[in-house]
């Protein structure tokens, strides 16, 4: 379900959101948007307004909201016709138009957004991160890889496993968080495959709500998108109705 896609050349500021949809299936009514931003700027083009909690945030944090919510904005336009800028709630996860639904990811430099109907899906995520070091990898895997996640892996970490198992784990908690309605945290999933073509599977280790218990699985598709400097990786998480 997944293929990689170059990004050859850097987005200038004020470039408007571009449109990827890389994956081989037609995951109709959906729609996903990518932008390259400076931390000065967000990206230019139009602005959304800042919401209370961040009119006093760091300029690099209005930067990349504004970023993400002009791809959400384009999502929301391609899919229903009208050009929307998903709210912010108190739980700061966004806020979408009737019959929307989607996610917001941003990582040094580049927003993404996915958004598709709500007649379709039940919950959608998205996240968006650079390859890790093995500094980070060693700090970050043993809050985001369970005891079984590590024993699989071997003694030695792997960055790119490692930062994949967390990316794949920030689209779940993205996906489920509007249905379950309350904060779970990375030992509630684990992976339980990961193949050539890039897709990644989790499994449920503990009970979400009615709809989502221990055991429940599913795939993520990982999609590199590659950059001469760096390199980012947004997993999507897809729950169809």
């Amino acid at each position: 379900m997944a293929v990689a896609t170059a990004f050859h050349r850097e987005a200038v500021s004020g470039d408007p959101p571009e449109a990827i949809w890389p994956w081989p299936d037609d995951s109709g009514d959906c729609h996903c948007l990518t932008l390259r931003y400076s931390a000065e700027e967000g990206g230019g083009g139009d602005v959304p307004p800042l919401p209370p909690q961040l009119l006093n945030a760091a300029q690099r944090r209005k930067a990349e909201f504004i970023a993400g919510r002009r791809c959400a904005a384009e999502a929301t336009r391609r899919l229903t016709g009208y050009a929307v800028f998903p709210g912010m709630g108190e739980d700061r996860a966004p806020i979408w138009p009737e019959g929307v639904i989607g996610a917001i990811s941003h990582s040094h430099g580049r927003a993404i957004a996915l958004a598709g109907s709500s007649q379709r899906f039940r919950g959608i995520g998205i996240d968006i991160e650079r390859l890790l070091t093995e500094e980070e990898a060693r700090d970050i895997a043993p809050q985001a890889l369970t005891a079984n996640e590590r024993h699989n892996l071997g003694n030695d970490i792997d960055p790119f496993m490692t930062g994949l198992i967390f990316s794949a784990k920030e689209s779940l908690f993205k996906a489920l968080y509007p249905t379950v309605k309350r904060l779970f945290f990375f030992e509630a999933a684990e992976l339980s495959g990961f193949d050539a073509n890039g897709s990644a599977s989790l499994r449920l280790t503990a009970d979400l709500g009615e709809d989502w218990r221990r055991g429940n699985g599913g795939s993520l598709p990982l999609l590199p998108l590659r950059r001469p400097a760096a390199h980012s990786h947004p997993s999507p998480a897809l729950r169809e109705k």
